[in-house]
């Protein structure tokens, strides 16, 4: 080889050599561990997950959105599999490139994706220090020896991967049961009486056609299961166990983890007896992820009940970003996540740490986040049966307190706006009966009835209700329902309708349970009959009829069908013309127009965009309509200009993109439909005086292009 093909060789090599990037894989609870030496190359590591997560996050919340908004041609529209990979999975030419990347370095594939989010391998320690630089070191904790990576595992950057699971079998998940020592106790009839769920069942409604599943990874004993059925639960389906996978972890021998399982699948039959019950099995090394994966990538339910805590600050981000993704899949396709706060109070750490935390698996805006309470059912001195609903507080006695807090890694959520001023994700979203003390619920372990507790059994209970619910809806899932649980929340706060949820305003988990929503119980307890009703006839919004709310984007009356603005406020700022005006002032923390309602510099607006809509409001000089619908084509954002940050303009720009590709692609379908309305922060200026923003559009239609605008303008608070 000549002096000059060498050099060449070596550029190449240079050029060609991938960078090598850390994945995060090291729990952070590893730090107070003791280490033990090195593990022996030959330890096994049958479920390594590799994660690569939601391509295109802003849209998945955009699609997610609009399925839960009336006005969008989405509403409860569910994606199939193979429409939510193309979206929002890896691209299938980058989901067989690091599959193919690990084969061929030795590892075995456990389990695909369809969704091409992530996939499972097989492999040891020794495999894992070799390809990815990542020794697998022992530790000892309280006694028990335990397996985790000495380093975060090295990959090629333009893999792609987010982060890998499954290289540590460090006690992550831990169930959320409480017991006691109680002979009064919560039974389904008695549940039913305190939040109004009779009311369904005497409607006829038994969950038939609907779903539930139970997340475990212990299976169960039949006949506690069939005992309980009997005693309490007439006609109750037999449960179907679903394994994930390839073997079974067999019945824990751990008391608490046996308890756990009977707890979830006894009270997620309880109060939807023609429900299809199915209880998703983790393996031992899978574990609750490897549960809530086969849940989802099969659509085994409509409603999926997760009773496991994860500390948010002592686990890694890849594990939190992998169930908010599993989530937000399952939310697409009509599922809808269910999750326990935690049962020690705002201290989710606890024993490990006192640290102010809260529950990782529930953080994620795609769950339902279930505090807990402390319930008086108003039990008969004679029958000790229920009678009714004596007032609740949050849960925090002997037995443990709801859990609750603010995330400290997903932000604050959009439906969340207008009920805090909190910087991250607030939970609980809600909250049920949890006190095992006051008063707990039965169950039957070893043929015996035994009283538990915790937010283990608010969310089966909880999933049971959204059966019946889901079988008056007729609709095959209800998705997300947090925008409407919200939504319902604030309209009952602000007497527009009659509370959906007991407002719990007595008690303490660490935060104080206030009037409206709070950390402690969230909005309270749900009053069942109304609750299924505000979620089967979901209100629209404030702006009805639909066309009051309209602003004619141009000022041509020819071009005003082709894209108007939708602005959600009862009463728009109006023009000469009495429409509403393409420019809309809000006073900060003006409830009407401002959704957080606080004044804090900042007017929070709601707007969405319609297209040929078919406006008789429109005029021209001769006082005739002369407003001509067309053949959309095409509609896409153009870049907002006005008030705030460059960053802040861009990010409204991407939220309003998303809004937008929810839209039909056929222009058929473009007639008179809506985008998911988008929240749009308008800052006052630096100096505290009115702040503006424009938000613009492209309408392409039959050999035109129209550029509706509106200007948001943002005045300063009263006195300010």
């Amino acid at each position: 080889m000549t002096v000059a093909a060498a050099l060449l060789a070596l550029a190449l090599d240079v050029v060609l050599a991938p960078v090598w990037a850390a994945t995060p894989s090291v729990p952070p609870a590893v730090a107070a561990m003791a280490p033990q030496g090195r593990a022996a190359g030959t330890l096994p590591l049958p479920h390594i997950v590799v994660f690569l997560g939601i391509r295109d996050r802003a849209g998945l919340d955009a699609m997610i959105a609009a399925q839960q908004d009336p006005r969008s041609p989405r509403f409860r529209r569910w994606l199939d599999p193979t429409e939510i990979a193309d979206r929002f999975g890896a691209r299938r030419e980058h989901y067989e490139r690091v599959r193919r990347w690990f084969v061929d370095r030795g590892f075995g594939v456990v389990a695909d994706s369809p969704y091409r989010i992530a996939l499972a391998l097989e492999g040891n320690a020794q495999l894992v220090a070799d390809v990815l630089g990542a020794p697998i070191g022992v530790f000892r904790y309280r006694g028990q020896l335990y397996h985790a990576p000495l380093a975060e595992p090295a990959l090629p950057a333009d893999l792609g991967v987010r982060g890998l699971l499954g290289l540590d079998d460090l006690p992550a998940f831990h169930p959320l049961v409480r017991l006691a020592d109680r002979s009064v106790a919560l039974a389904p009839d008695d549940f039913a009486t305190a939040y109004e769920v009779t009311a369904l069942r005497d409607a006829g409604l038994d969950g038939s056609g609907s779903s539930v599943a139970v997340l475990a990874r212990s299976d169960f004993d039949d006949d506690d299961v069939q005992t309980f059925l009997q005693r309490f639960v007439a006609g109750a389906r037999p449960p179907h166990r679903v394994m994930a996978g390839a073997t079974s972890p067999g019945v824990l021998t751990d008391p608490i983890e046996r308890t756990e399982v009977l707890l979830d699948v006894q009270w997620a039959a309880a109060l939807a007896p023609g429900a299809t019950l199915e209880v998703v099995i983790g393996s031992r090394a899978g574990d609750i992820p490897e549960a809530l994966v086969k849940a989802v990538n099969d659509r085994v339910a409509d409603v999926i009940s997760l009773s496991f805590g994860l500390c948010e600050p002592l686990t890694t981000r890849t594990a939190t970003e992998l169930f908010d993704a599993f989530y937000g899949v399952a939310n697409l396709q009509g599922q809808t996540m269910l999750v326990a706060a935690g049962d020690s109070g705002a201290t989710d750490c606890a024993p490990v740490s006192d640290v102010v935390a809260v529950n990782a698996l529930a953080a994620s805006p795609n769950s339902v986040a279930v505090g807990g309470t402390a319930l008086d059912p108003l039990f008969d001195p004679k029958s000790f049966a229920a009678t009714g609903y004596g007032g609740e507080s949050a849960w925090n006695d002997l037995g443990g307190a709801g859990g609750g807090g603010v995330s400290t890694v997903f932000a604050r959520p959009s439906f969340q706006l207008g009920v805090g001023r909190f910087a991250g994700r607030a939970i609980p979203d809600l909250a049920l009966a949890a006190s095992p003390e006051s008063p707990g619920y039965v169950i039957v372990q070893d043929r015996k009835e035994t009283v538990v507790g915790g937010t283990s059994a608010s969310v089966p209970a909880l999933a049971g209700v959204l059966a019946l619910v889901n079988q008056r809806a007729g609709r095959g899932g209800l998705g997300q329902l947090l925008p409407a649980l919200y939504r319902l929340g604030r309209d009952g706060d602000a007497g527009l309708r009659t509370p959906v949820f007991h407002d719990v305003e007595a008690g303490s988990n660490g935060f104080s349970a206030l009037r409206g929503f709070d950390l402690a119980t969230g909005w309270g307890s749900p009053r069942a009959q109304l609750l299924a009703d505000g979620l089967v006839d979901v209100p629209p919004g404030p702006c009805e009829p639909l066309e009051r709310c309209l602003a004619p984007g141009v000022p041509d009356p020819r071009l005003a069908c082709a894209g108007e603005w939708l602005v959600e406020r009862s009463t728009p700022t109006a023009d000469d013309a009495g429409l509403p005006s393409r420019r809309q002032s809000c006073r900060d923390g003006d409830p009407a127009c401002d959704r957080d309602g606080v004044a804090d510099g900042i007017c929070t607006m709601e707007v969405a965009l319609c297209t040929n809509v078919f406006d008789l409001r429109v005029h021209g000089r001769d006082g005739l309509p002369r407003c001509h619908t067309g053949s959309v084509r095409h509609v896409r954002a153009l870049p907002p200009s006005g008030g705030g940050s460059r960053q802040a303009r861009r990010q409204v720009l991407r939220n309003l993109r998303a809004a937008f590709t929810v839209l039909p692609e056929t222009p058929a379908s473009l007639d008179r439909a809506c985008t998911a309305t988008v929240a749009i922060p308008v800052p006052l200026t630096a100096r505290g005086g009115p702040g503006r923003i424009a938000v613009r559009a492209a309408v392409r239609r039959s050999g035109e292009t129209v550029r509706p605008h509106l200007t948001l303008i943002c005045e300063p608070a009263v006195g300010t």
